[in-house]
Parts: structure tokens; C-alpha cells; sequence
């Protein structure tokens, strides 16, 4: 929460005080564990009579398309990561962010916020297939954030640095896993 949610969504002060409830209720809160490696869910489940698992997903999703490594290219989870922990990013006048999800939305806004001066969502299903929260997507556009559907990157070019993304144009079909 604190490092994959922008700060105008979730101010800091807010989690802090909410996670001190949680860890005033709890009877013992042990940090910096590994499920699967440093217990099990059947040792949870033999040892205690409640349990907490916080687990965040903090791995980013890839494209798996051409040159996704160069700089200029960051993924969603990490863009978050990085702003949250005050660390320097180096955004373009134009910024596309790829997918359709609350992760993109918020990528797309903290762009707008770090001084991009057009940001475009590109998602490869319509509107009514995102899945982000349809508040999200509305303050994105109150916020100036413009949208391509029915859009995917083929391909990210460049050779030193990002210089354009090429895209394809996709039809809606059933959808995927």
C-alpha cells in the first residue's frame, strides 16, 4: 500500500493509522516472512487461531514485446515504487502508459503530477472492459489523461533510449485469461 498507491490516493498519514490499529489488535505481527519458504499455510493453520497475511503483489507484468528494456521504459508497480520513495524517474513531454487497470490509472495520474504534458492510456479492449474502477478512469480524464481502446504496442523503438511506440490496432474479441 504504501509504495504501490500515490500519495493523492492514500495520503501516508492515513496508512500509518490504520496499520497501527491493525498491529494494536493483533497479538503478535511478525514482518519480513516468505510464504512457502519461511512457514506454511498448514503451520498457520496448526499454530494459530487467526491470521493476518498481508501479502503484496509487487511484481510487474511485462509485454513481452521488442526492447521493453530500454530506458525511457518503466513498468507500472516500479513507476509507483520509485515515486513513492521519492527517487528520480526521467518522463518525457509525452508519456503512454499500457493497460487498464487501477495500476495504470494511478501510473497515468503521478505522470501528470511529475509534469508530463500529455499523458495517454493505451488499452487493448473498450472502455467498458477495464478493469479499472470506473471513478479512477473518470478522474484520469477530469485530469487531462487521454485514451486509446482497442490499442496495443507491437513494438517499443529505439536504440539508446525510447523514441516511439508502434501500435496495432486490435478488434474485440472474447475475452482472455
Amino acid at each position: 500500500l504504501r509504495y504501490g498507491i500515490p500519495e493523492y490516493r492514500l495520503p501516508k498519514a492515513v496508512l500509518d493509522r490504520e496499520i497501527k490499529v491493525i498491529v494494536q489488535m493483533c497479538e503478535q505481527v511478525i514482518l519480513g516472512q516468505e510464504l512457502g519458504k519461511d512457514y506454511t499455510l498448514a503451520e498457520l493453520e496448526q499454530n494459530y487461531d487467526a491470521v493476518f497475511l498481508a501479502i503484496g503483489c509487487q511484481k510487474a507484468q511485462t509485454l513481452g514485446i521488442s526492447n521493453e528494456h530500454l530506458p525511457g521504459i518503466y513498468h507500472g508497480i516500479e513507476f509507483l515504487r520509485q515515486t513513492a520513495l521519492g527517487q528520480s524517474v526521467t518522463l518525457g513531454k509525452h508519456v503512454a502508459v499500457v493497460g487498464g487497470g487501477n495500476t495504470a490509472m494511478d501510473a497515468a495520474r503521478t505522470a501528470i503530477r511529475l509534469g508530463a504534458e500529455e499523458v495517454t492510456v493505451i488499452y487493448r479492449r473498450s472502455r467498458e472492459e477495464m478493469p479499472a474502477q470506473d471513478i479512477e478512469v473518470e478522474e484520469a480524464m477530469e485530469e487531462g489523461v487521454k485514451f486509446l481502446f482497442l490499442t496495443n504496442p507491437k513494438a517499443f523503438l529505439g536504440t539508446e533510449r525510447l523514441e516511439a511506440v508502434e501500435l496495432v490496432k486490435m478488434e474485440l474479441g472474447q475475452p482472455d485469461t
